[in-house]
């Protein structure tokens, strides 16, 4: 036997004058890696199991027993925890080696190997101009590093090393667990030391994102009646990598946003990555006996759907969409049937400008809306849609679910996939049963009928296009929309130049909800 394997295979002693011969720093980084880790191979599976189906094991649903809830948040502050630990346990070994036992050097290789592999996942550091020298080979094999590592070497390896810590080793358990022997303050600083350094790898440059993060609005002072008129190659670009959503490339694209804004307004170009263009809504076919519903999955749909694209701000002081993005706020279930993937769920509202392809951009417009607290007992999910006078859109579905309330007058009326509200037919009215007798089977009708809103909801309107596998989203609104607040709260974010603005997207490809998104935060910064 080695003096080490005496040391620990005999009762607590004194050990050249000590107590405890183990450093307070290696004491204090057991007690750190093993509940962090823990936590983040629990939460690590429940992110696995919602991610796009043909990567999720479990079809991207998350089964009843998995860690639910706010999923994303949770396995970000983990990680916190665990990557100084990690770093700084590597350093003690490597520098007096105990042994190089088999299970001592999986666990720290495979440790490190899982957390560099994680910050590849999250943060894509680098600036837009150096992005072609982390190609997307890079993005695949931390992901694949990340899954094999966290999901069956190292849980695969802890179990291993906790069976022999309780059986050959249990004399030395309790020195190896013993924070508070002979502590060293130096210990703790040092582990505050290294986490200072590594929190904004992970955190992406807390607590104020680097530059290359920054959307740049700068006033513009021309004519801003035709917003495709507007110098948008002027404006400084933002590019934002997103990923975890269905349809694009390998579930990721990158979004391009410009800026810039006048005494009055605010203006937003979006462009980005999208091979198709889908601009229907879960439609109706006819068929000899009635009709069907196009649907695949009744509440998650990603065939038979629309694009989409969400701008979103927080409306009030939000320290966890600053540090982590919009994906803090977002569950990996809640534990209902009626709260499954994706809905959210915050104690701060944030302001989400939804754009939808089939359902409001037909009538010019992107969708009001605002998150807030989740409520179980409800089915909102914690999305809210702001006040309205009139208009929006409503589901074109009958009381049974068995077919449409309402046909189209003329072929004109259906725009983009939905009918247009002024031109809706009641099907059981004289002109309608008209209309469904010349419907020849196999005739698909939209499932949405629609008009511009008018009110708060109404407040942001835009123009698109899509051309060449890639969609072009112009986005106009108020800088300050003068809403009413509920219960004192605003809903709406007021922009005032020479300030900046937490910001976060995403993007969804014919996906209900199933988008991608992006994994660090970023902000819009009004120029003065």
């Amino acid at each position: 036997m080695t003096e080490q394997s005496n040391r620990q295979a005999t009762p607590p002693q004194q050990i050249n004058g000590l107590t405890n011969p183990y450093p307070h720093l290696f004491r204090l980084m057991h007690w750190l890696l093993w509940p962090s880790f823990i936590v983040l191979a629990l939460t690590g599976f429940s992110q696995h199991a919602i991610s796009s189906p043909d990567w999720s094991m479990f079809d991207g649903r998350l089964p009843s027993w998995f860690w639910q809830g706010r999923v994303h948040l949770i396995h970000s502050v983990a990680s916190l925890i665990y990557f100084p630990a990690i770093l700084l346990a590597a350093w003690m070994y490597w520098r007096r080696p105990a042994g190089y036992r088999r299970t001592h050097v999986i666990l720290l290789v495979g440790g490190l190997a899982v957390a560099v592999s994680g910050v590849l996942l999250l943060s894509w550091l680098v600036p837009p101009a150096a992005r072609d020298a982390v190609p997307s080979a890079v993005y695949v094999t931390a992901r694949w590093v990340h899954f094999v590592g966290g999901f069956f070497i190292l849980p695969i390896a802890l179990v291993c090393h906790v069976w022999g810590g309780v059986t050959r080793f249990r004399f030395g358990l309790r020195r190896v667990f013993a924070p508070w022997q002979e502590p060293s303050w130096a210990a703790s600083l040092c582990f505050l030391l290294v986490a200072a350094i590594t929190t904004p790898l992970i955190l992406s440059g807390l607590p104020i994102p680097p530059p290359w993060r920054d959307l740049v609005a700068e006033k513009y002072d021309g004519d801003t009646a035709d917003l495709a008129a507007l110098p948008w190659d002027d404006a400084a670009p933002l590019e934002i990598e997103l990923t975890g959503g269905v349809g694009f490339d390998g579930g990721r694209t990158t979004v391009t946003l410009r800026a810039m804004y006048d005494d009055d307004e605010l203006f937003v170009r979006a462009e980005w990555l999208d091979p198709t263009e889908d601009r229907r809504y879960q439609p109706w076919q006819r068929t000899d006996d009635g009709f069907k519903q196009l649907v695949t999955v009744s509440d998650d749909e990603n065939h038979y759907y629309e694009d989409k694209f969400s701008l979103l701000f927080p409306a009030e002081p939000d320290w966890q969409f600053n540090a982590f993005g919009c994906a803090a706020h977002c569950h990996g279930g809640a534990g209902e049937v009626d709260h499954k993937y994706g809905y959210k769920g915050c104690d701060r509202i944030v302001d989400v400008w939804h754009w939808k392809a089939t359902r409001t951009d037909p009538c010019g417009q992107v969708d009001d809306k605002f998150w807030s607290k989740l409520e179980l007992a409800r089915k909102d999910g914690g999305r809210h849609g702001d006040t309205k006078d009139s208009g929006g859109y409503k589901k074109n579905v009958s009381e049974d679910k068995t077919g449409p309330t309402h046909l189209p007058r003329d072929p004109g009326q259906v725009r983009y996939g939905m009918i247009a509200a002024e031109g809706a037919v009641e099907i059981d009215s004289e002109e309608g049963a008209r209309i469904l007798a010349d419907i020849p089977t196999g005739a698909i009708i939209p499932s949405i009928i629609a008009a511009a809103a008018t009110g708060d909801r109404g407040d942001v309107s835009c123009i698109s296009k899509h051309a060449a596998g890639r969609w072009q989203l112009l986005i106009r609104r108020k800088l300050d929309t003068a809403q009413a607040a509920i219960d004192d709260r605003p809903t709406d974010v007021t922009f005032t130049p020479g300030n900046a603005y937490p910001l976060g997207c995403a993007a969804f490809d014919n996906s209900s909800k199933r988008h991608a998104y992006g994994l660090t935060p970023c902000r819009l910064v009004l120029k003065k």
